[in-house]
């Protein structure tokens, strides 16, 4: 292996473990605000809710953290 691709795997690695830091510090927030949009009418949520359950508030703030944090690290 070269000198630039263990650079290359090193440089993804760290990137993976920036990413999953960043989730663990946003997950909380996207939960909360999932649970607040629960609390809300249904004409003032900020996104549609189709999933009922209770378990359906953690799957909401996870595909939020999921589709927001890509952007974060865009270069």
């Amino acid at each position: 292996m070269s000198l630039v691709e263990r650079n290359g795997l090193s440089q993804f690695r760290a990137d993976e473990q920036e990413y999953r830091i960043v989730y663990a510090v946003t997950y909380p927030i996207f939960l909360c605000v999932a649970l607040v949009s629960r609390l809300l009418p249904a004409r003032l949520r900020p996104t549609p809710s189709e999933n009922k359950g209770v378990l359906a508030v953690f799957r909401d703030a996870k595909a939020a953290a999921n589709s927001v944090l890509p952007f974060a690290f865009m270069r």
